[in-house]
């Protein structure tokens, strides 16, 4: 009996107003009840987000076009009863309008689409290829890394070798730009869709030094061919990986300044490192996928969180980062992570686990009893790294765990099971990790990065910046240098303990962070502030000013509406921890930490005081809003 052949049309004759018109034509088929579904899910995207419900006006008709039975048995399952013919066609729309890249979205200026939310799997068949003709309007183009086997005046006929494939290619249709560039000897294509500060050629150069030093430490790049789906937006940034592409959603002004460009170019790199690391390795449970319920794994620190680590450490390597830079943004990440309660009550693995019900939907209480997976498996990774380089004095690191786990599993097209990470990552450290894992991935026991960089003959210096009236640099006489020599400390701060939101020309408690002064007097999230110290506040700055005006010990008066009555709460101030966080050279290296800081970043370790500067923009700014 002949397998089963299906063909999408997808059509859009009308995109201003957001609706595909997309055509599954069926043939092959065995007479009788079939099943499509659509995923619930898209991978890489830990978040069950009901693609189905923007599938709109589904029937079903023989090849004739006469109506077939066509029931809904799920939220994301339809049921059709297939003629003697075997052929059946299955009609429906898709609106489009979320412009992200785990969604869909189609308007007069372009087509995009992620495949989860497009396409349906027939009878949970996974292995069957998958043709899509795509019909364009007069002069827009196509981009997708699914290969082109047709194509003419206004159609492109692409094909996917299986329903994972046609899921994990993202499309873009339309009058994008496209540079296409070489390197390590395969194609490599850049659609960029919108305008703003950008310049492609230097972005260009920049994707092709990333690739060229990520296939080097894999030895050679996995693919025939890639391609990088570029959309410049307003205020909107994320990204995607797929296993031969991947879409990055850019803020159209972020390519200036200087500062702002080398800060975007961590999410290319980052997106590009999972090319291996959750394509290619990646737990059982994430391939071949489920796709109409949750994936469970302890691992997505070790997904996410070490890709988040190779991110910049590739852009080191690359020559496109200083170290300078990379020790900035280390520090602002230290930061952030030891601004989080939640730290000392969710674990590594803990918070792997629970993305799909907690990561994507935080709540006012989330810093409290949440860690990001992303930040504490970067920094995770970083102290694993330095570990295992301590131990084998600098000929091994966690390179080498990752081509270990790349051999074993991800060349041969498998998911290794949950111990296998920490198993390849012991052979290279040549004894137990027992304690590290027991630590600082499956216990919530504070991780110190500054203890594993001096392993790198790097210091980790965490101080107070002066208080507001007792020597903020804003007010320094022109002219006036650094107000602290290196180490000093600065007055004390007050802390409040809270994080301010502006709505609506108000301002609002977002969360009251935990064992605060602000959670001891009895603030609330979503209350309303009102004044401090019977004086009005407009906005998050006039607090800050506010609060930094008293000392640690001092009582303030806050005055706040909750739930639209008046409340006064008098809030003792405790002292602010460090807010400024710096990493330097040590002045005592031997030569041990300079091999390992050698095999680390593949220079020499420079001089004391040569890493010493003003903080980075944090990527992730937590930490910064807390008052």
């Amino acid at each position: 009996m002949s397998e089963p052949r299906l063909e999408y049309r997808v059509r859009f004759p009308q995109p201003q107003t957001h609706r595909y018109r997309v055509t599954l034509a069926l043939d092959g088929l065995a007479p009788g009840e079939h099943r499509i579904e659509m995923a619930v899910w898209t991978p890489g995207s830990y978040l069950v987000r009901e693609f189905s419900r923007h599938v709109h006006g589904l029937r079903a008709a023989d090849g004739d076009g006469r109506p077939v039975a066509c029931d809904k048995v799920s939220k994301n399952a339809w049921r059709f009863l297939a003629p003697d013919s075997g052929a059946a066609r299955i009609e429906y729309e898709v609106y489009a309008n979320e412009p992200t890249v785990q969604t869909s979205h189609l308007d007069a200026s372009h087509a995009y689409w992620n495949g989860a939310g497009m396409f349906f799997a027939l009878d949970g068949r996974t292995d069957l290829p998958v043709d899509v003709v795509v019909e364009t309007p007069p002069g827009w183009r196509v981009s997708t890394a699914l290969e082109t086997v047709e194509e003419g005046e206004g159609w492109v006929r692409l094909r996917a070798p299986d329903h994972d494939a046609l899921l994990d290619s993202p499309v873009e249709v339309g009058t994008h730009r496209v540079y296409r560039f070489e390197a390590l000897g395969r194609p490599h294509e850049l659609a960029l869709y919108g305008h703003g500060n950008e310049d492609p050629e230097r972005l260009v150069a920049d994707l092709a030094r990333i690739v060229e030093t990520a296939g080097a430490m894999f030895g050679g790049l996995p693919y025939d061919r890639y391609v990088f789906i570029v959309h410049l937006l307003d205020g909107r940034g994320g990204g995607l990986e797929h296993a031969a592409s991947t879409t990055c959603d850019v803020g159209r002004f972020d390519f200036r300044p200087e500062g702002r460009y080398l800060s975007l170019l961590t999410l290319f790199s980052h997106e590009y490192f999972h090319l291996w690391n959750v394509k290619r390795i990646h737990p059982a449970a994430l391939g071949p996928f489920d796709y109409g319920r949750e994936n469970y794994t302890t691992l997505l620190w070790a997904m996410e969180g070490v890709t988040d680590y190779y991110a910049q450490l590739l852009l080191v390597r690359a020559g496109l980062w200083s170290v300078r830079k990379y020790a900035q943004m280390l520090a602002s990440d230290i930061r952030e992570y030891e601004a989080r309660p939640g730290r000392r009550v969710q674990s590594a693995a803990e918070a792997s686990f629970d993305t799909w019900i907690k990561f994507y939907r935080p709540d006012e209480d989330s810093p409290n009893r949440t860690i990001s997976y992303y930040t504490k498996g970067m920094l995770i990774g970083l102290c694993l790294d330095l570990e295992i380089r301590r131990r084998t004095g600098g000929g091994r690191g966690l390179d080498d765990v990752l081509r270990r786990m790349y051999e074993r599993y991800g060349r041969r097209g498998t998911g290794f099971p949950e111990g296998a990470y920490r198993q390849a990552a012991e052979e290279v450290a040549g004894g137990s990790l027992e304690a590290f894992w027991r630590r600082y991935v499956e216990g919530t026991e504070d991780l110190d990065p500054g203890e594993f960089l001096a392993h790198a003959g790097l210091l980790l210096r965490r101080r107070v910046a002066r208080s507001d009236r007792d020597g903020d640099p804003a007010n320094r006489p022109p002219g006036a240098g650094r107000e602290e020599e290196p180490g000093a400390e600065g007055a004390p701060r007050p802390l409040l303990g809270m994080v301010p939101e502006e709505r609506s020309g108000r301002l609002y408690v977002r969360h009251v962070l935990a064992e605060t002064p602000a959670e001891e007097a009895g603030v609330n999230a979503y209350d309303e502030v009102i004044a401090v110290g019977g004086f009005r506040v407009e906005d998050a700055d006039g607090l800050r000013a506010r609060i930094h005006d008293h000392r640690p010990g001092e009582v303030v008066r806050l005055t706040l509406a909750r739930r639209g009555e008046l409340v006064a709460v008098d809030v003792p101030l405790s002292e602010a921890p460090p807010d400024r966080y710096e990493i330097d050279v040590r002045a005592d290296v031997g030569e041990e930490e300079r091999a390992v800081y050698r095999a680390w970043l593949g220079q020499d370790l420079p001089e004391p005081g040569s890493l010493r500067a003003e903080p980075a923009s944090p990527r992730r700014p937590f930490a910064a809003s807390i008052v």
